[in-house]
């Protein structure tokens, strides 16, 4: 099966530095093949015949033997990645005015993150669709930014449970993801 890893808040400002050769190779050993990152910023692509949950507690096993920071993550096989993105909607990345990014729940995400964004968010400056494993976001991009609900999640539950990626990160790491291998 092949899987995306996403990482939480590495390489950011000097902070929880993750050298991505060296997470590369430490994958790599623990047994996974066809190990790609795509840029510095924690994406990784893996290929295991191991079920999710023997990877997801192998990958969490080299992050803990290997950094001394905790590193969230999220772990989702190639089907249910493309399912969400499938049900990305037509507004999600089409005005190029607009910050358009994808939170990917990680492991430790509540559900209940769900509600409280529905119940707060407004229309105003914000667009959002949730789907089981990503929330498709689209905000002001500079215009009138402080006024969107976007700019007011920083610390929040939802914000520390998420990883964030922009609409063309999220679309290179479709692409990768469908061509793994090939």
């Amino acid at each position: 099966m092949d899987y995306l890893l996403l990482l939480r808040g590495i390489n950011v400002g000097g902070k929880h530095r993750v050298p991505m050769a060296d997470l590369r190779n430490y994958l790599t050993a623990a047994g996974f093949t066809h190990v790609r990152s795509y840029i510095n910023s924690g994406n990784l692509l893996v290929t295991s015949n191991r079920s999710q949950v023997d990877c997801e507690t192998t990958i969490q096993h080299v992050l803990t033997s290997h950094f001394d920071f905790p590193l969230p993550f999220r772990l989702l096989a190639q089907p249910e990645f493309l399912t969400d993105l499938a049900q990305a909607p037509a507004w999600w990345g089409a005005d190029k005015q607009l910050r358009h990014n994808a939170l990917f729940k990680l492991n430790d995400y509540t559900s209940a993150n769900d509600t409280w964004l529905i119940d707060h968010v407004t229309a105003d400056y914000d667009q959002v669709l949730v789907t089981p494993n990503v929330i498709f976001w689209t905000s002001t991009l500079k215009h009138h930014f402080s006024r969107s609900f976007y700019s007011k999640i920083m610390g929040t539950p939802l914000y520390q449970q998420t990883s964030t990626r922009n609409y063309n990160t999220t679309m290179k790491l479709k692409q990768l993801l469908e061509a793994s291998h090939d």
